[in-house]
């Protein structure tokens, strides 16, 4: 099971993960220190449990849909969505065209 996954946050403020290309939202804390992230496709009932920020469990269901974006597309938009909340004074912009170099430099060395 791949444990790797990016933690990000909706529009509307609320925690959201990304693992293997499908999007999660968190669905409940408990006072144990466990979250449980379901899909957020709602006809989808794939879930995964983290605890101290690792996956300890997935429910094992196939999801009945695509990812939401390919690899490449998701790793350009979380890099920048981290560089626009830390560099506040860089214009969105120039942000984004940065880190598609930086993306397709790497892709392509």
């Amino acid at each position: 099971m791949t444990t790797n996954f990016t933690f990000s946050t909706t529009q509307k403020g609320e925690k959201v993960i990304l693992y293997n290309n499908y999007l999660y939202r968190m669905k409940r804390e408990t006072q144990k220190g466990t979250s449980l992230y379901v899909c957020t496709n709602k006809s989808c009932s794939r879930s995964v449990t983290l605890q101290n920020d690792a996956i300890i469990k997935c429910n094992g269901i196939t999801h009945a849909h695509d990812p939401k974006l390919n690899d490449n597309v998701q790793v350009v938009l979380t890099g920048t969505k981290r560089r626009i909340l830390a560099d506040v004074d860089v214009p969105i912009g120039k942000i984004y065209e940065e880190e598609v170099k930086k993306f397709v430099s790497i892709q392509y060395s």
